[in-house]
């Protein structure tokens, strides 16, 4: 329950701060389910200027916890309202979409559209390190003590979102070079 430590805390670092980051990636253990992981992610990431009246969270088509991370999102307390909706896998996810979950998608689309996607103001959420590799943001890892989960700081920074510093201080720097 580490991730829920660190909500009181209250300040946002921006991306000049992630920037600054020794380490491209960065990495955490926690026994959190990917609902509630995802939930927590939320919690920690702020968008300077929505460009509607709410947010919207695209989940993949079939993933696995699909409805429970839609569930488990909704309960958090964010500074705007949250809806959700699917998305096919492998297609050009929907410009409205704030957040996208990618699960189950062959690694060529998904690499497209995670270039489609740098620079803006988009929270990507995907499985395996090299999701971060290819420019997702946060990256998911099943393992034997719950779930591993690593930071692309580089493209946290660019994206203009606000993260979360405990977010940040969660994720041990891995040396360079090691993989996975």
């Amino acid at each position: 329950m580490l991730v829920w430590l660190c909500v009181a805390a209250g300040l946002l670092v921006g991306p000049a701060v992630a920037a600054e980051a020794p380490r491209t990636l960065a990495q955490a253990q926690t026994g959190l389910t990917t609902a509630e992981l995802v939930s927590a992610i939320l919690g920690y990431t702020a968008w300077i200027e929505p460009d509607r009246n709410g947010l919207l969270l695209c989940v993949s088509r079939g993933a696995t916890d699909a409805e429970a991370i839609l569930a488990h999102a909704k309960l958090q307390r964010l500074r705007w309202p949250l809806s959700g909706r699917s998305i096919e896998p492998d297609e050009p996810p929907p410009t409205p979409c704030d957040v996208i979950i990618f699960e189950g998608w062959q690694a060529l689309p998904q690499r497209q559209a995670l270039r489609s996607l740098a620079g803006r103001p988009v929270l990507s959420i995907g499985q395996g390190s090299e999701f971060c590799s290819d420019g997702g943001l946060f990256c998911l890892t099943p393992d034997s003590a719950g779930l591993r989960f690593e930071v692309n700081l580089d493209a946290v920074s660019r994206s203009g979102l606000r993260v979360h510093p405990q977010v940040l201080r969660l994720a041990r720097p891995r040396p360079q070079g090691v993989s996975g």
